[in-house]
Formats: C-alpha cells, structure tokens, sequence
C-alpha cells in the first residue's frame, strides 16, 4: 500500500486535496456555549460527547437538530479509557434518547465500546447495544466502534453484530494508531458483505495526512464509501498569534470602540463602585471621602477606564469567541 508523501501532487490520478472533497466533517469540542454558537451560525456539523454533556448542552443540541442540524453523538468512551467501569452509560443512553426524539433529520450515533478493547466492547454492546438501538428508534444511524485485538476486525465486527437485534448503519474507526492502526484498513475488505460501506474516523482532522492516508487505504477496498470525521480542529488555532486568536482579539477590540463611543461615565454607577472597590485595595489608608475626591483625579479617570475595559472583556468575551469560531467555520477566515 502506498502512502501518501506531503506533496499535493497527483496519485494515480487524483491530488491529495481531492481525498478529502465528500469527506463530511463534524465539529467536536463545542459544548462551550459560545464556541457551539460561532458553529451553528456557520451551519456546521457538530459533534458532542454524551458522557460530558450537561442539561444546558443538551438542551442546545435538541434545539439544533430540531431545527434540522445535523450532529453526531459520541458515547465519550476515550474520556474513560482508563476506568471503564465507571462509563455512565445511563446518562448516556439518556442523552442518547432525548436528543434523538427531538431532531427532525438523522443523528448519527455511536454505539457502546470500551476504548482499545475488543472483549470490553462486546461486553458493553451486550449490556447497553439494544438499549440505544430502542432508544434512539428506526430513524437514526448507529455505527459500530471497530477496536484491535487478537481478532481480525472482521471477525470482531461478526461477533458485534450479533449481540445487536437491529442492523448498524456503518463503522466507526478511532484515529489512534494504537487502537486501530491505519494499515489494518485494508481488512475491511472481509467485512460481511451486510456491513454498509459507511465509516467515520473517531478524532481525526479532515484537513490532516493522516486523514488522506487513511482515505486513500479506504478508498482502494471501499471505493463508495461514504465517510466522515470529527475533530476538535479550532483548538490547533488558537494561542498567541494563531488565527483564532487574533480574530477574537480584533472583535473584542472593535465591541469596545463601539462601547466607548456610547458611552457616559457620569451615568455609569457600576463603574465607579468597581474603581473605588480598587482604589480601596491600592490605596487601604484612605477614607471614603478622600477615594471619593480621587476618583475625579487623573488616576481615577485611568482606573475608570481600565476597569471599564475589564468588565467588557468579561461580559463581550464570549460574543467575541463566538464571532471568531464562525469567522473559521463560515471560511472568512485564514487559518493558513
């Protein structure tokens, strides 16, 4: 098998870039409230972890996929890798159920597994699989997590399937070398033949060779296959001087020259409690009336104003994190 080099050049008659053209991506890292905004305002497809999910996230999701947004739902086995036994599969289930009954287009979701175990996951599909099948209903994808082990992935996948009394809509493949490694791919092509040529890669960016590498794998024994991925892909640009970043910092910046423009210091109380609040710790031998006479001081108009600034960095800062992400999502954003 061939892999791919960093050249975007062509490969038996298609580039690189092209591996990645059909190629669905869903965003995960977005249970933040406002990086889940930046999000749905771009119309992405998004990704949530049931296990780390709250009621206000929840809620969320079962507002975006009543409105039709499409979304994937992971049990959020990684996060429990280490402690499997202590998976809170009933929350899950539950997670599972009420986001399912309120979406008016098909969530996918991804059944029981217990990370880099094969007989781990077996066991979880025997307790938990055909509690989600019911609970998610006829209506939405369950795909299988594929783990390595001393059996082929063919055989694990027979063995699964059988502890289910309804039919998977596809694979799900985790992205970590470790627990599945890219060369194994090429054993899908003994998949039962009732398998559907459907696969998503757990974790993985869509724009990342390994993606291509593994497209490409996939694409010589399931040329139809229809594919997805999900990634936290914003976190690689955010920090000092990353795009992300810098976009938030440019929106932040442009609500307080707005802010400033409307504003009236003498009409603002809020303010002047937090620069006396201030005052009060900078300077703890003076009374009241002399922080009071400061504050019409030089150094009381400077403290007004950086305190000012701080309450708007507080209170605009997640406006500002949910116009970047969709800055990103939306591609009015270079994240070259």
């Amino acid at each position: 098998m061939r892999v791919l080099s960093d050249s975007a050049g062509d490969l038996f008659g298609f580039s690189s870039n092209d591996l990645e053209i059909g190629v669905q991506k869903f965003a995960s890292g977005v249970l933040a409230p406002a990086i889940w905004e930046g999000y749905r305002k771009a119309g992405t497809p998004m990704c949530i972890s049931a296990s780390e999910a709250n009621n206000a996230a929840v809620e969320r999701a079962c507002r975006f996929v009543q409105a039709g947004g499409q979304l994937l739902l992971d049990s959020g086995a990684f996060v429990y890798r280490d402690n499997p036994d202590n998976m809170p599969w009933e929350r899950i289930l539950a997670v599972y159920e009420t986001v399912t009954q309120a979406a008016s287009a098909r969530v996918t979701v991804i059944l029981p597994d217990v990370v880099g175990s094969q007989e781990g996951t077996l066991a979880a599909l025997r307790l938990w699989g055909n509690k989600v099948m019911a609970a998610i209903g006829s209506d939405h994808e369950a795909l299988l997590p594929v783990q390595s082990g001393p059996k082929s992935p063919a055989a694990f996948v027979r063995e699964a399937v059988m502890c289910l009394e309804r039919s998977i809509g596809g694979l799900a493949l985790p992205s970590n070398a470790a627990a599945f490694p890219a060369e194994n791919i090429r054993q899908l092509a003994d998949m039962p033949a009732e398998v559907p040529h459907r696969l998503h890669f757990l974790g993985i960016s869509r724009n990342s060779r390994r993606l291509q590498d593994r497209v490409f794998r996939l694409k010589a024994v399931w040329p139809d296959a229809q594919i997805s991925c999900d990634a936290v892909e914003h976190r690689s640009l955010t920090g000092v001087n990353r795009p992300i970043t810098a976009s938030r910092a440019a929106a932040l910046a442009s609500m307080w020259d707005e802010e400033l423009n409307v504003w009236d210091d003498t009409e603002d109380q809020e303010a002047d409690t937090l620069v006396l609040a201030s005052m009060r710790t900078r300077f703890p031998y003076l009374d009241e009336d002399q922080l009071s006479a400061m504050l019409c001081t030089q150094l009381g108009g400077w403290t007004e104003l950086q305190s000012k600034h701080e309450r708007h960095a507080k209170e605009k800062g997640p406006a500002a994190t949910t116009e970047s992400i969709y800055a990103y999502a939306s591609g009015a954003l270079d994240a070259s």
